[in-house]
C-alpha cells in the first residue's frame, strides 16, 4: 500500500506491470508521431499532453482513495423508547411476587431499577415515550425509531419497551438498513403475555342513526371469544334502559361471531340503545361487554310511484298494500297498452316527463313495462336513473310475463338492475308445481327478510309461504348485488337462479323480485306477511332521503355513522322556491367538530344532475359534530348533528406481537427478549462497545469533477490534433 499525503493507492505487481507497459507504449507512439511530423514543437507539446493524460487515467484506475475518520461528539447515548399506547394498559404481566399488573406499570417500574444506573456509568440513557400521531389510539414503532435516529448525535443503541403491536405508519423493518448504516443496534423488551387474556368482548356494534316510523332497526355486532373453551352467554338489547330483545350466544373457542338483532321502535323519539353481553366466569375484562348507540325515529310520509302495464294480481295487491299504509303517499301509472292510461283515485295521466316532476318520489315500482310507444322513453329512463343514483331514491323491479323489462338492457337504468336477464327466455318460466323462495346465507341475516311484527321467532316461515308458478329468467346476479333468495328448483350454469336481490346504486338502492305471486302470501293470514314485506321495502329504500330533511333541502352523509379519522361524503339536494331542483345556485356549509374547531364546507355542483351538491370533510375526533348547510338564492337551510364514533386500533387483552421486534433485532445486531428474560437484553447492552468513529472514504474514480477534468483533457488533445493538421 502506497500512501501519498492523505491519499492511498493499493496495487500489486501485476498492476505495476500493466502501468509500465501502457506508459512505455504511449512514450513509443508519441516519439514516432513527433518524428513523423518533422519534430515540430507544436506536436511535441501535444504529445507531452497526451502522455500526461494517459498517466492520469492510469493513476485513476489504480483506485486512489482518501479515508477520513469523524469522531462523534458528546457522550454515547442509549435511547429507551417507552410505548404508552392504549394496549399497554392490558393487565397480563406477572411480577416477581406473582401479582398481575399492567404492561405500562411493569415497564415504568423496570426503568427505576439498578440496571438503568449501571448503563448510565458509560452512557447517557434518555427515556422517550411514544404512541402515534393520533395519540394513544394507535402505535407507530417506525416513527419513534426514526425520530431517535435523527435527533441523537452519538447514538449507541435503541431500546424498545413495547408490546410490539404496531398498527400505524410503515413497517419498522423499513428502518433496518438505516440502523445498520449508522451502526446502531436495536434492542427490545417485549412486555405482555404471548396469548390473549380469557375474555368475551363486543368488538363492534352498529345501528342506523335514524329510522322512519314503522321501520325496523337492525343492530349489527361482532363478538370475540378469547377463551380456550366454548362459551355460552346471552346478548340483550336495551332501549332507554328497558330490555326489548335478547338472544342466546354460543361462541367457539378462540373465534369471533357476527350477527344482528332487530327491534321495531314503538313510537317517535330519541332512543339510547345498549347491547349487553352477560359476563361469564373468569372474564379478564368485563368492561368491554357493553356497547351504547343512539338513534332517532321520525314519522315521515313516503312518496311512492307504482308503474305497470296491466292490472295483474301482483299490481292490485301491491297497490292496496301501499294505499292502506298510513306512512305512504302512493301514486300509480297504468299504461293499458292499446287503451288510454288508467284513471281514478291516485292515478297519474302518465309517467312524469321531467326531472322536476319525478324528484318528489322516494320509491318507484316498475312492473311489466319497458321502452317503447305508450310506455317509457329514453329521457324518462335517464331521469329515473338520476333520481336513484343522485337523489337517494329507491327502485323496485317487478317483471311480468310480457317480458317488457328486457328492453331496459340498452337504457340508462340497465346498470341499476341487480340481475342480468336471459334474453333467450323473455317470457319467463312457468311450472305446474309451485316453487319457493329459498333464502341465501345473506338473506337469512338481512332485516328485509325478518318481517316486522309478524310474530315469527325466526325466518323459517319463508319455507311455509305459498309458492309461485311463474318467475322471470335471469342468468346471474350483477357484480356488486346481494342475493337474498334463489329459486327452489331452477339452476343454470351460474348456480341457483336469483329471485330476490338488492343493489346499492350511487346514493340509492334497487330491489328485484323475480316472481309475480307475492300476493299469494296473503292466503290464510291476510296481510301478515305481504303488507309487512312491502312496508319494510319502501322504508328501507327511503331511509337515506330522510336522514336530514327539511322543506326544500336534504343532506345525506356517507357513512351515516362515521368513525374518527374517516372521510365523510356529504350530498345536499336543494329545491328552489318553486319546488324544482335548484340550478345556478350556491351551497355553503359550516361544521363544528366535537373539540370546538370550525371548518367551512365547500359544496360543488354534481355535473350529472341539477340540484345536487357534493362536499367532503374528515371526521377529526369522536363526539357530536354539528353541521349547518345554507343554499343561495333558494334561501334553504338545514342543521343536523352527526355522531362521530371513536376509532381505536388499540385493543386491551390482545397478545404481544413479536415478529417485527425480533426481526429488527436480528437485522441490526441487537437482541429481543420477553419481559420475563429482560436481564439478558440489559447484559447485552452493558457489554456493547462505544460507537466507532464514522469512516468516510472518498474515491477519486467516483468523483464527478475529476471525471469531467479527464474528459476535458481528452477533448483538448483531439482538438489540438486537428488544429496542427494531424487529422
Amino acid at each position: 500500500m502506497l500512501e501519498l499525503f492523505d491519499w492511498r493507492v493499493t496495487w500489486d505487481w501485476m498492476d505495476l506491470f500493466i502501468v509500465v507497459l501502457v506508459v512505455g507504449l504511449t512514450l513509443y507512439l508519441s516519439w514516432r508521431t513527433w518524428n513523423r511530423s518533422g519534430k515540430k514543437n507544436s506536436v511535441l507539446v501535444l504529445e507531452l499532453f497526451r502522455i500526461s493524460t494517459v498517466c492520469l487515467i492510469l493513476g485513476t484506475l489504480l483506485n486512489p482513495e482518501k479515508v477520513e475518520e469523524i469522531e462523534k461528539e458528546g457522550e454515547p447515548e442509549i435511547v429507551c423508547l417507552l410505548d404508552v399506547s392504549g394496549s399497554m394498559s392490558t393487565l397480563d404481566v406477572r411480577d416477581s411476587n406473582g401479582s398481575i399488573e399492567s404492561r405500562i406499570d411493569w415497564a415504568r417500574k423496570s426503568l427505576d431499577e439498578e440496571w438503568k444506573v449501571a448503563l448510565e456509568q458509560n452512557s447517557t440513557v434518555n427515556i422517550k415515550t411514544f404512541s402515534s400521531e393520533d395519540g394513544k389510539q394507535a402505535t407507530d414503532l417506525s416513527q419513534a425509531l426514526s425520530e431517535a435516529l435523527d435527533n441523537a448525535d452519538n447514538l449507541k443503541a435503541v431500546l424498545f419497551l413495547s408490546d410490539g403491536d404496531s398498527n400505524a405508519g410503515p413497517s419498522v423493518l423499513s428502518l433496518a438498513g438505516k440502523c445498520r448504516s449508522s451502526d446502531v443496534p436495536v434492542y427490545s423488551i417485549r412486555v405482555g403475555a404471548p396469548k390473549p387474556l380469557p375474555d368475551l368482548s363486543i368488538e363492534e356494534a352498529f345501528a342506523p342513526s335514524f329510522a322512519l316510523q314503522d321501520e325496523k332497526i337492525t343492530i349489527n355486532y361482532r363478538i370475540t371469544n378469547t377463551f380456550e373453551q366454548r362459551q355460552t352467554s346471552t346478548l340483550k338489547l336495551l332501549a332507554n334502559d328497558q330490555m326489548v330483545s335478547q338472544k342466546p350466544i354460543l361462541i367457539p373457542p378462540s373465534e369471533e361471531i357476527a350477527g344482528s338483532m332487530a327491534w321495531l321502535p314503538p313510537s317517535e323519539g330519541k332512543y339510547e340503545l345498549k347491547l349487553v353481553l352477560n359476563e361469564v366466569p373468569n372474564e379478564s375484562l368485563p368492561g368491554n361487554n357493553v356497547r351504547t348507540l343512539e338513534t332517532r325515529v321520525e314519522n315521515k310520509v313516503i312518496k311512492a310511484l307504482v308503474v305497470d302495464s296491466f292490472p295483474r294480481w301482483e299490481y292490485r295487491f301491491l297497490r292496496n298494500a301501499l294505499d292502506r299504509d298510513p306512512g305512504v303517499d302512493m301514486k300509480c301509472v297504468l299504461f293499458h297498452p292499446g287503451m288510454s292510461p288508467g284513471e281514478g283515485k291516485g292515478y297519474l295521466p302518465g309517467f312524469p316527463k321531467t326531472k322536476d316532476d319525478l324528484a318528489s318520489f322516494d320509491v318507484v315500482f316498475l312492473g311489466d313495462v319497458g321502452l317503447g310507444e305508450n310506455e317509457l322513453d329514453e329521457d324518462q329512463c335517464q331521469n329515473l336513473a338520476e333520481l336513484i343514483r343522485l337523489q337517494a331514491s329507491g327502485l323496485v323491479f317487478l317483471p311480468g310475463r310480457r317480458g317488457r323489462q328486457l328492453t331496459f338492457s340498452d337504457s340508462s337504468i340497465a346498470e341499476l338492475l341487480p340481475v342480468v336477464y336471459d334474453p333467450e327466455k323473455p317470457t319467463g318460466l312457468g311450472t305446474s308445481n309451485p316453487s319457493n323462495l329459498q333464502l341465501t346465507a345473506r338473506g337469512r341475516e338481512h332485516w328485509l327478510t325478518n318481517l316486522r311484527g309478524a310474530g315469527e321467532p325466526d325466518r323459517q316461515f319463508w319455507d311455509r309461504l305459498p309458492g309461485f308458478h311463474w318467475s322471470a329468467i335471469v342468468r346471474k346476479s350483477r357484480p356488486g348485488s346481494e342475493v337474498l333468495a334463489v329459486h327452489s328448483n331452477f339452476r343454470n350454469d351460474w348456480g341457483r337462479m336469483p329471485t330476490l336481490a338488492i343493489r346499492y346504486a350511487g346514493a340509492g338502492k334497487t330491489l328485484y323480485l323475480g316472481s309475480d305471486a307475492a300476493w299469494r302470501w296473503r292466503r290464510g293470514v291476510e296481510d301478515k306477511y305481504h303488507y309487512r314485506f312491502w312496508s319494510q321495502v319502501v322504508r328501507w329504500m327511503a331511509h337515506g332521503r330522510y336522514l336530514a330533511e327539511k322543506e326544500g333541502i336534504r343532506v345525506i352523509p356517507d357513512p351515516e355513522r362515521p368513525k374518527s379519522g374517516e372521510k365523510v361524503y356529504v350530498r345536499c339536494i336543494v329545491l328552489d322556491k318553486a319546488g324544482f331542483p335548484m340550478e345556478d345556485g350556491e351551497v355553503k356549509g359550516v361544521i363544528r367538530h366535537p373539540g370546538g374547531q370550525k371548518e367551512t364546507l365547500t359544496f360543488t355542483p354534481d355535473e350529472e344532475g341539477p340540484g345536487v351538491y357534493l362536499a367532503t370533510f374528515k371526521a377529526r375526533e369522536s363526539g357530536t359534530l354539528g353541521m349547518q348547510v345554507n343554499s343561495f338564492p333558494a334561501e334553504r337551510e338545514l342543521s343536523l348533528n352527526l355522531t362521530i364514533e371513536k376509532q381505536s386500533k388499540e385493543k386491551l387483552g390482545k397478545p404481544i406481537v413479536s415478529r417485527d421486534l425480533l426481526q429488527l433485532a436480528q437485522l441490526t445486531g441487537g437482541k429481543s427478549e420477553s419481559y420475563e428474560n429482560y436481564q439478558a437484553v440489559i447484559n447485552s447492552l452493558s457489554f456493547l462497545p462505544d460507537p466507532q468513529p464514522i469512516i468516510l472514504i472518498h474515491r477519486l474514480r467516483t468523483d464527478t469533477l475529476w471525471g469531467l477534468f479527464l474528459f476535458g483533457m481528452l477533448a483538448i488533445y483531439w482538438t489540438g490534433r486537428k488544429l496542427v493538421g494531424m487529422i
